[in-house]
């Protein structure tokens, strides 16, 4: 329930900045199609999906906080994605943030659910700037085991 308050918390603070530049709508448009493409492009390999999203300079010029709150909002409303809301999250800001010239990395993780060996894994993906966790709350990377960073 609370994480479900924040995400609406989320969906509504973007919401007016989303009426009125129409740079923004189309920014946020392509950012829906898209996180709605993720599934079909994680069917290839992930070394091969990742190239695909990683965007080609020049820079998009597009702000950094209002990319990160689009991608978000995208990435929230894309409901019936096979996808976890962390992973289209993470790479939907990944991609529209290094287009804004941000050099984001993309962490991949595991932990066993509740800490214990004998239970189910469960999987999470975030990003970093730095080398440090880029607007990602500490509860929800810490305890993951990095499997994979993208770019290496």
């Amino acid at each position: 329930m609370k994480a479900r308050l924040r995400h609406l918390r989320l969906a509504l603070a973007a919401l007016p900045g989303l009426m009125i530049p129409a740079r923004r709508r189309a920014l946020f448009r392509e950012m829906r199609n898209f996180t709605r493409s993720l599934p079909a492009t994680l069917k290839s390999p992930l070394p091969v999906a990742m190239q695909q999203i990683t965007p080609l300079p020049p820079p998009s010029g597009d702000s950094e906080h209002v990319v990160r709150d689009l991608a978000d909002l995208a990435a929230l409303l894309e409901r019936r994605s096979p996808l976890g809301l962390c992973l289209r999250r993470s790479l939907t800001r990944y991609h529209f943030l290094r287009r804004a010239g941000v050099p984001v990395v993309v962490r991949f993780g595991a932990k066993f659910v509740d800490g214990k060996p004998d239970r189910e894994i469960t999987g999470h993906a975030w990003l970093t700037l730095d080398g440090h966790p880029y607007h990602e709350v500490d509860e929800n990377w810490r305890g993951f085991t990095v499997i994979i960073t993208w770019p290496e």
